[in-house]
């Protein structure tokens, strides 16, 4: 965009280079967040993996869990399969349904307790308006409303509805004349 600011078509630049750096922003912080969630994600399971036996095999499997905690939904299917397989390779079938158990237990921890306070925390909006937003946009657009739709929501009603400071009443009536 920095490219057509001395262009004829620096109105364009204009109008839109604003936007699209502070969306920017706000993506950003979002990818902070999931990394954060990604870090915590993957200690819990190196910890639980740890507590079933599977010691020798936490550092890989915990670097598939790092790596899928930025896939929504899918990305826990993903690093359960291998934790799952090595689990009843080395210790038989009741440490699979355990290590399954664990996954879960992981899973819900992160679903409900830590998206929504970190990413409430990361995007300056309520855990429970997370909720929502992770709710809704996962219904409507899946895979990519899960993975952008609060930064989505956050960039819109923090920044595209709203007026900015710099406008003020007058000038706005100005415009409308």
């Amino acid at each position: 965009m920095r490219g057509l600011e001395n262009t004829r078509l620096r109105f364009l630049y204009l109008s839109v280079a604003d936007n699209i750096r502070e969306f920017s922003l706000v993506l950003g912080r979002a990818l902070e967040a999931q990394l954060f969630i990604a870090i915590i994600n993957s200690i819990l399971t190196a910890i639980g993996i740890t507590m079933l036996g599977l010691a020798p095999h936490v550092a890989f499997l915990s670097v598939i869990v790092f790596l899928c905690s930025f896939l929504p939904v899918i990305g826990v299917f993903i690093s359960s399969v291998p934790i799952c397989l090595i689990a009843l390779q080395v210790s038989g079938l009741k440490t699979m349904l355990l290590a399954i158990l664990l996954v879960t237990l992981i899973h819900l921890i992160e679903g409900y307790v830590l998206n929504p306070r970190i990413y409430g925390s990361y995007m300056r909006i309520n855990s429970v308006i997370v909720l929502i937003i992770l709710t809704i946009a996962g219904k409507l657009f899946n895979f990519w409303g899960l993975l952008l739709g609060v930064p989505v929501c956050t960039y819109i009603f923090g920044y595209a509805i709203r007026f900015r400071s710099d406008k003020t009443g007058a000038e706005l009536e100005e415009k409308r004349e």
